[in-house]
């Protein structure tokens, strides 16, 4: 048998591919290439935007001071696409020695984001020749649409000796022209707001490493160019409220612990973890100082925003957060999923909005914490979730003693109070002596025994408020609690099934179709009726995951009455009487959709437990009463009622009774889940029709809601 080698051939449209799908966007491509001059030893780069809304016209050009390039570092190494160059040599050269943070080689496809024109220059120390390279891609896209198609690697790419006086003494410069996209002001101003992450804002770090970004934008019909460069800085963290640390030792690591002895934040030594030793920085803002950094940044944009990973004092990832085509400007990115799981104690866990993280992470040290080739996240690595978990725990820490801290200023606001109360009382004290000694001050002093009773009853009142308050708070609390459980289980449920039940759906009636009378019909047809129950549920659950947070007090009855009216309509052509009193005001501060819910699937049931009645005798009744500790509800219908051997089973989910008239079982578990926000309950109880339909009871306790006087 003969037998012969074929080689790996690529098409000229490979760059072009390799770009759009490796550098997401041209914010990316632009920070890829500040990185470059990183590895390049560079300590200072500067970006030149000039005239850039216009695409024919506009220019970008990109310097640095770093080591250059040589002809065969040009050839062997910047157009070598994978080039293991950086993975031989992990470092640059002294006096930095800076970790590589280009070593997968995919930073030359930014230029293709950028623009069609690039021309790359680049002189190294003390050497005079100037090397420079054009790239056309508009060279590129013709071949790729001629009916003799090129390799890739057959693309000629004029080189030649530059006679141009470059800005640093060595370094490499590229000039961008025939621009891709415009670069507003916004855009520019957005792209200094990334840069300024991409550097630590730890000042020790920086003067180790001693980078500088600095950008300036420049338009070439104003007849006087005075812009300046501006330098990138981060300077966030000067107007925290307090600042935590965990570092490492050779053999140990760092940990918060919250002692609730001495109710202060200890730090614990344990061995060094499965993902790496690490640091972690944690600038703290309360609501003052969150003030104070507002007013401050506000014209620069920086923002309290949660963690960064910074890998060798480089910004690990997302090197961009996701951009907002309606605004203009970056949509937050919580890359830890830290705001995600606040839902468990909505009130004393940190928000992103609440803290700046830092933490430091070493390409030798932490191996297995590996940005993603796109640079917009992290590996799902078992070292990654283990880090993660970890992160999490030093927030927990913290968030303890926050929580301490607040109950302590609570503790003191009553005890002040109380003080006052006590000093008044003694005022009182020393003027009834006072007016014993001297009768004669009767008129003078009788004015001051009005004003200490109007302040010790302003201070009673204030005191009985605080208490309200607290209640209030604790119960909100345990309301947000409950309702964020519910909406986390809603939103994740609904995320997983949403994308693929309509594609499984269209199969299923495919199989309907076409299976005719054979003896898979009647499957098929089971097969697309429990795919409609969960598409059903599945909507459930979307819409709770969208309702969001928007808590706000209403009268419960009032939902109760228009629940009713929306069903005006339908209840009189199908010849139902309704018996339905409005109660007396009961306030609740709730989700009013979750509410609203409760009762039209208690209607919606009873309109069909009432098909089989005659149509003078259908009743829907509904009653309601507040209580000294609860508030109840009795909603009766004169139907079908329910069979002693069901009765144990309504509640669950996908359980009904009518699945031939379309019930998908959720109706009766929604009420029973609405209802546990509120810590009430839902029972079936005795008829209120004697041997006829069926009664539910609802009940709410009154120490859960908030009460109308």
């Amino acid at each position: 048998m003969k037998s012969e080698y074929l080689n790996w051939e690529f098409d000229v449209n490979v760059f072009k591919l390799l770009g759009s799908q490796l550098i997401s966007d041209k914010f990316t491509a632009i920070i890829e290439l500040v990185k470059n001059a990183y590895d390049a030893n560079a300590t200072e780069v500067k970006i030149d935007f000039i005239n850039t809304l216009s695409l024919e016209n506009g220019k970008i050009i990109i310097s640095d001071n770093g080591v250059g390039m040589s002809k065969d570092d040009i050839s062997t190494k910047w157009m070598r696409i994978g080039t293991n160059s950086k993975r031989k040599e992990t470092h640059s050269a002294s006096p930095f020695s800076r970790t590589y943070l280009g070593e997968k080689g995919i930073g030359r496809f930014a230029i293709e984001k950028i623009s069609d024109h690039i021309i790359l220059e680049s002189k190294e120390l003390n050497k005079e020749t100037i090397h420079k390279l054009t790239v056309d891609w508009s060279q590129y896209e013709a071949m790729k649409n001629s009916k003799n198609t090129q390799l890739f690697t057959s693309m000629q790419n004029k080189y030649e000796i530059s006679n141009s006086i470059l800005e640093y003494t060595s370094g490499t410069t590229l000039n961008f022209t025939n621009l891709k996209e415009e670069w507003t002001q916004q855009d520019i101003r957005r792209l200094k707001r990334e840069l300024a992450k991409l550097v630590s804002p730890l000042k020790e770090i920086e003067d180790k490493y001693g980078f500088k970004i600095f950008v300036k934008e420049e338009t070439e019909k104003t007849l006087f160019n005075v812009s300046e460069y501006e330098e990138v800085i981060n300077s966030s963290l000067s107007y925290a409220s307090e600042m935590f640390q965990v570092s490492f030792n050779k053999n140990k690591q760092q940990d918060l612990h919250f002692n609730e002895d001495t109710n202060q934040i200890e730090i614990l030594e344990n061995k060094i973890k499965k993902f790496g030793p690490v640091k972690i920085h944690i600038y703290y803002f309360n609501s003052k100082d969150k003030r104070k950094f507002k007013l401050a940044y506000k014209a620069k944009d920086l923002k309290i925003d949660g963690f960064k990973v910074y890998r060798d004092s480089i910004l690990a990832t997302p090197f961009v957060e996701t951009a907002s085509i309606e605004i203009g400007v970056d949509s937050y990115r919580d890359i830890f999923g830290i705001d995600k799981k606040r839902w468990s104690n909505t009130f004393n866990k940190l928000s992103t909005h609440d803290f700046i993280g830092i933490i430091e992470i070493t390409k030798k040290e932490n191996p297995d914490i590996r940005d993603l080739t796109n640079r917009q996240d992290f590996e799902e690595t078992p070292e990654y979730k283990l880090f993660k978990d970890f992160v999490f725990d030093q927030l927990e820490q913290i968030e303890k003693k926050l929580e301490y801290e607040k109950k302590l200023v609570k503790e003191q606001n009553q005890n002040d109070i109380d003080i006052a109360q006590s000093e008044v009382i003694d005022i009182r004290g020393h003027l009834d002596s006072l007016l014993e000694k001297e009768p004669q001050l009767k008129d003078s002093i009788e004015p001051m025994y009005s004003y200490l009773n109007n302040v010790s009853n302003v201070l009673q009142i204030s005191s009985k408020e605080i208490s309200e308050l607290n209640e209030t708070i604790e119960r909100k609390e345990e309301l947000y609690h409950s309702l964020m459980s519910l909406q986390e289980y809603a939103a994740d449920l609904a995320h997983m099934v949403r994308n693929s039940l309509d594609k499984i759906l269209s199969v299923s009636r495919y199989f309907i179709k076409h299976l005719g009378e054979t003896k898979f019909f009647k499957k098929a047809t089971m097969l697309n009726y429990e795919l409609l129950k969960m598409r059903e549920d599945v909507q459930y659950m979307l819409d709770y995951a969208e309702s969001g947070h928007k808590l706000r007090e209403f009268d419960l009855p009032e939902v109760m009455m228009k629940a009713f009216t929306r069903f005006d309509e339908q209840l009189e052509n199908e010849g139902i009487k309704v018996v339905l009193e409005k109660p007396e005001t009961f306030l609740v501060t709730h989700v009013e959709t979750f509410m609203r819910d409760i009762f039209n699937n208690l209607i919606s049931n009873s309109r069909k437990a009432l098909k089989s009645v005659e149509r003078e005798k259908k009743v829907i009744k509904c009653t309601a009463k507040k209580e000294e500790n609860e508030f109840t509800i009795v909603f009766s219908d004169n139907g079908i009622g329910i069979e002693d051997n069901i009765k144990e089973k309504i509640f669950d989910r996908y359980f009904s009774t009518t699945k031939d008239e379309g019930g998908s079982g959720i109706g009766l578990y929604v009420v029973k889940n609405n209802l546990k926000t509120l810590n009430g309950t839902i029972e079936l109880i005795d008829s209120e029709f004697d041997d006829k339909g069926c009664s539910f009871k609802i009940t709410i306790p009154l120490k859960e809601v908030e009460i109308d006087g």
